[in-house]
């Protein structure tokens, strides 16, 4: 059953994580050499409608000037405060985003997007688009294989350990 519960928290934080990186590919804009997030009204409601439990992320970085280090602090902040203790007992979130699962999740992901910005450059595509398209490309043989090394390996794939604060 632990196992179970890291699983289903890696698979929850990390969508929370994608979800930003989404939020900064398509809505960053720069005024006076700083970078901010403006989500349009009409994409804010479609956010809200169809990404309830990931809207709230929208509205805390809507019209707020981003840095790695405000984003960073924000998304944490956002995990802690949907999963830890309610969701999930309060130390699995802290354990989650300093293991090994969770390091490998978002480096696989990472990838996906290099691998992928062309394409994600040329429209705006839904969240749920972005997902849908990471799960099936997660499922090649190929990504799998490359995820079992990962897996196997002893260091971390390339991911700091979280600045999250646990």
């Amino acid at each position: 059953m632990a196992g179970d519960q890291y699983a289903s928290a890696v698979a929850d934080i990390a969508q929370v994580f994608m979800f930003e990186q989404w939020l900064r590919h398509y809505y960053v804009v720069e005024r006076d050499g700083k970078l901010f997030i403006e989500i349009p009204q009409d994409d804010l409601s479609e956010i809200h409608t169809k990404y309830e439990g990931l809207s709230g992320l929208a509205d805390m970085f809507n019209n707020s000037e981003i840095s790695y280090e405000q984003s960073q602090t924000m998304v944490c902040a956002f995990v802690g405060a949907r999963f830890d203790g309610s969701k999930y007992a309060p130390e699995v979130v802290a354990r989650t985003l300093d293991g090994k699962a969770f390091k490998i999740e978002m480096y696989v992901f990472g990838v996906w997007m290099k691998g992928h910005e062309a394409y994600l450059d040329a429209e705006k595509l839904p969240f749920s688009d972005w997902a849908e398209m990471y799960e099936g490309w997660k499922g090649l043989d190929q990504v799998k294989e490359y995820r079992r090394k990962l897996e196997a390996g002893g260091a971390d794939p390339n991911q700091p350990s979280s600045a999250c604060v646990h």
